[in-house]
Parts: C-alpha cells; sequence; structure tokens
C-alpha cells in the first residue's frame, strides 16, 4: 500500500518519451493507423492519432497535462522543504519528475481503457471521446467546456 502523501505513479523512472512509445504500441494493437507524437521546447507534450471506428476514421488528441502535476508536486516541496526550496536544479528535476509520472498515469488510463473495449464493457469511440477532434481542430471536451455544446438539463427537467 503506498503511502497517502504520495501521487500515483508518483515513484516511475521510466522517462516520458518511453511511456509515449508504450502508449503508441497499445493504441496500434487498438486499430490506430497514424499516430504522431507533438512536441514544445523539445518535450513531448502530446500525442495525435486516426483510428477507424465504425467504419469512419476519426482523429483524436490527447495532452499530457504535466503542469497541474509539477503544481502539486511543488506545492508538497515548499511544505516539506528543509532547506529553501527553488534553486534552479531543483525546479528542473521536479519538472522533469512531473512528466514521467503523467505519462505514465496516461499510459494507465489507456491501459484501464482499452481493457474495458476488449471485454465489451465499452467501445472505443465512448472511451476516447473527449479526446475526438471537432471540425474546427479541437477536442470535443474542449468545444464543451467552452460551452460550444450545451449540457442536458438536469434529470427531471426541461429546457
Amino acid at each position: 500500500m503506498k503511502p497517502k502523501n504520495l501521487i500515483f505513479r508518483e515513484t516511475t523512472q521510466v522517462p516520458a518519451e518511453r511511456t509515449a512509445a508504450e502508449i503508441v504500441t497499445e493504441l496500434v494493437k487498438a486499430g490506430a493507423s497514424q499516430v504522431n507524437t507533438e512536441y514544445a521546447n523539445g518535450d513531448i507534450v502530446g500525442l495525435r492519432w486516426i483510428m477507424r471506428i465504425d467504419g469512419v476514421d476519426r482523429l483524436f488528441t490527447m495532452p499530457a497535462r504535466v503542469e497541474p502535476v509539477y503544481k502539486l508536486m511543488e506545492k508538497r516541496a515548499k511544505e516539506h522543504a528543509v532547506y529553501s526550496w527553488g534553486k534552479p536544479q531543483q525546479i528542473a528535476e521536479l519538472k522533469a519528475k512531473a512528466r514521467r509520472v503523467a505519462w505514465r498515469q496516461l499510459l494507465a488510463w489507456i491501459q484501464a481503457q482499452l481493457a474495458m473495449t476488449e471485454c465489451g464493457m465499452a467501445d472505443r469511440l465512448e472511451v476516447f471521446f473527449a479526446y475526438v477532434n471537432s471540425n474546427e481542430g479541437q477536442t470535443l471536451f474542449d468545444v464543451f467546456r467552452g460551452g460550444g455544446l450545451k449540457a442536458l438539463p438536469p434529470a427531471g427537467k426541461t429546457q
């Protein structure tokens, strides 16, 4: 059992690039016909892939949201710092760790989702729906969050 203060997969030493390659392998096994990696400032930041579902090629975009993981780790580091916090080397090491953890969490999530599709509990479009690209190039989640898709009314209420 992990200590309460650890983040899921926090102890990983696996580089983000290796984890991304593992994710690509999982996606290809699940039917992806193309997978591209996205980079910013030399760091891998997300994946885009095409998967044929119900006879239609669909584009999916999945970012690795490292910043929230980093912020949580930074907050803990500041709270538990015996010495001063914020030296450039400390920050760089923590950012690298946050990248590793975020990518490992994505891998675990994708593996769990694909396990559900393999046993018929869900289909591929269902599990990756939030990451489907709209005609405007945004994910459906981003469109929904931005108000482009209206939420359903609460149960029992009509508009």
